[in-house]
């Protein structure tokens, strides 16, 4: 026998609820056919006895209200018999009669637990990916989510007009549905602990940091002291996918299948944005006993379910489950986040779990953007960590893992062992060849590469390295040897993104260098003579092209990244690149290829192409050659990539280019055979 369920509530355990009604008393919701003329549709529902008022919420679907004690279930039966109308559905509630009270903020395991700091030093974000939190809004002036709210670039705060003609006057952060403002402020506390677990400031000095520590936060409140209803939840979902959010994260629910909302996360989907909804709190299997929306995962691949894990990583007594409607599960008992007023506080819940889902998608996003919502759900579920406890209960049977789905070492040392005996291993740096500051994007840096003369104990390095920028010192977090390099290469992480406009000064012993942000390049002060380096020549051929190859082979591992490094030692300007890759797989469309330059910009070469095809059989990618769309496995010869190459003329070539392949497949594996760059 189906569990019995308390009526739709938020799924935090502080705001399990008994509303005095599961839906609107006097509202209904009518969804008509797109063919019938939107003024035939108004003068219909005008027509029919009983009805007061209706507004049109878009895409066919409008919110009637009742004359007060009018029959519900007649005035169903009378809409529905309306032509072209094709559903008509109460209006549900969701109404929490508690708020969070534990002011205490407590620690951030759940972060440790998740590999988050080994997923920073990959990426901490780019603010490029927006996050709707559809909710009971958020305290917009809380010092640890000001700095990540995003903003509607079509509005102009204060003046009082609707500028960007969307229907809200001022919505400049985000809408409060429930009074049709754009001031959309929480007074209960859920939203903003929801969204402080997405996307809190990290490195600020303040409070805790969220999944995504740059995370662009779109506040949009649909429940307020005395409710919310599914018409505003239908009204959020609309906005979030007209406005340009990637992921909507709903951690509510508890109402029965509801034909509007199923239509909004429909047109989400066609969208290409993910659903990331919590499980529910009623320790129930939602495979015999649907909840909703979570259970749209059955109706939608844009859908995530996320049940609660507690501190040791396994299912919490409270969770629901369910083999084939829940996705995963992540951490929800005790989580610390952000509470209105600028405090601090611990709730659990799957409403807890739901948003580290959703911060982790947006991270993992802001580090490929040019990924379908297709290959990010794939790489979710294939980065779990598998648990007992959860197999059998979600689909993955496992829980996340940021690092993991970054493709981060799961507990990175401060400082990397070295990759080959040093002798002597206390032995100073050896002389610089060449360096140059990266980033994971235009316009900032996260990374120094540096090339050494000789072997160089990374144990020495490490105190022997200072950076510094226009505010100062920048931290190193981790120094990282390059794989094949024998120690004379290596990655220099700081322990947190720079993008002020400025100077940015590398010194190792007596080599010094220089570069300008947003600015023209800073001539370097006067170094040692550079040894010459070890790599190929620094310089083409007169009259011809240099050829850089990167260390191979290398295994492709299903549902895995593969990483090549292509030391470019040469000064020369980009012109006309070519990249050839020779790769043995037996299934080349399950295959992502991405380029990413020493200076962060990134260029798609392949992705997912040739059906059940395999290899790609010494093939170049170079602008102005065939279109890959017109050609199948085995690819051989000269194909244009998935994005120009363009995109790198003029950049100075010297540094390390990096290739990634990502199998976002299970089953199949392959090698890297060859990767070369040419100039």
């Amino acid at each position: 026998m189906a569990t019995r369920r308390p009526p739709p509530a938020f799924d935090a355990l502080e705001d399990r609820v008994t509303p005095s009604a599961a839906y609107a008393p006097d509202r209904l919701l009518v969804t008509f056919s797109q063919v019938v003329p939107e003024a035939t549709r108004a003068a219909e529902l005008r027509d029919t006895a009983g009805v007061v008022s209706i507004a049109a919420i878009g895409f066919g679907l409008y919110s009637v209200d009742l004359r007060e004690g009018h029959s519900l279930p007649a005035a169903q039966s009378k809409l529905a018999a309306l032509s072209g109308v094709q559903s008509v559905a109460p209006d549900a509630k969701l109404a929490p009669d508690s708020t969070p009270n534990d002011p205490n903020f407590g620690n951030q395991d759940w972060l440790r637990a998740l590999g988050a700091p080994a997923a920073w030093n990959v990426s901490t974000g780019t603010g490029q990916t927006i996050v709707a939190v559809i909710d009971s809004g958020i305290d917009v002036t809380h010092p640890d989510l000001a700095g990540n709210l995003w903003t509607n670039p079509g509005e102009v705060a204060g003046n009082g007009r609707d500028d960007d003609g969307d229907g809200y006057i001022d919505d400049v952060h985000g809408v409060n549905f429930v009074t049709n403002t754009g001031d959309p402020s929480d007074t209960l506390g859920h939203g903003t602990h929801v969204a402080g677990i997405v996307g809190a400031v990290g490195n600020n000095g303040v409070g805790g940091s969220g999944i995504n520590p740059h995370a662009k936060i779109m506040p949009l409140k649909f429940i307020g002291p005395d409710g919310g209803v599914t018409s505003n939840a239908v009204r959020a979902v609309n906005y979030a996918v007209a406005h340009g959010a990637k992921v909507i994260n709903e951690s509510w629910g508890g109402s029965g299948y509801d034909a509007p909302l199923a239509d909004a996360i429909a047109r989400a989907a066609q969208a290409g944005v993910v659903v990331v909804n919590s499980a529910g709190n009623y320790a129930s299997n939602n495979d015999a006993a649907p909840f909703y929306p979570a259970n749209y995962t059955t109706q939608f691949d844009n859908v995530v379910s996320v049940a609660a894990a507690n501190a040791a990583g396994r299912l919490t007594n409270y969770s629901n489950f369910g083999a084939t409607t829940v996705t995963l599960a992540a951490p929800g008992d005790n989580v610390s986040s952000t509470l209105p007023g600028g405090r601090y506080g611990l709730l659990s819940g799957t409403s807890m779990a739901a948003p580290m889902v959703s911060g982790a998608i947006s991270l993992l996003w802001d580090v490929h953007p040019d990924w379908t919502y297709r290959q990010v759900l794939a790489k979710l579920r294939a980065s779990v960590d598998l648990d007992a406890s959860l197999v059998g209960k979600t689909a993955t049977g496992g829980r996340l893992n940021l690092a993991r789905l970054l493709d981060a070492p799961a507990n990175p040392p401060p400082v990397a062992p070295p990759v080959a005996p040093i002798s002597p291993p206390a032995a100073p740096p050896q002389s610089v060849v060449s360096a140059s500051f990266a980033g994971a994007r235009a316009g900032q840096f996260d990374r120094v590469y540096v090339a050494f003369a000789g072997p160089t104990d990374p144990g020495t390095l490490a105190g022997a390295v200072t950076v510094t920028g226009p505010a100062g010192a920048i931290g190193v977090s981790a120094v990282v040897p390059v794989g094949g390099s024998n120690n004379t290469r290596f990655t220099l992480l700081f322990s947190r993104n720079q993008s002020a406009g400025g100077v940015y000064t590398l010194k190792v012993g007596a080599f010094t260098t220089s570069v300008a942000l947003n600015a023209a390049p800073v001539a370097p002060p006067a170094s040692p003579p550079a040894v010459p380096p070890v790599s190929p020549p620094a310089s083409p051929p007169a009259g011809g092209r240099a050829t850089y190859e990167a260390g191979v082979p290398r295994a492709i591992l299903a549902q895995r990244t593969t990483r090549v490094e292509i030391f470019v030692a040469g000064t020369q300007t980009v012109r006309d690149l070519a990249v050839t890759l020779d790769a043995a797989h037996g299934r080349v469309s399950d295959l992502s290829v991405r380029l990413t330059a020493p200076d962060g910009r990134k260029v798609t070469l392949f992705n997912r192409r040739g059906a059940l095809g395999a290899n790609l059989t010494g093939t170049t990618f170079r602008d102005g050659a065939a279109a890959l769309a017109t050609a199948a496995a085995p690819f051989v010869g000269s194909y244009r990539p998935e994005q120009p190459l363009s995109l790198f003329n003029g950049m100075n070539a010297r540094g390390v280019w990096v290739v990634e392949i990502f199998d976002l497949a299970a089953g199949v594996s392959g090698t890297l055979n060859r990767a070369s760059l040419s100039f």
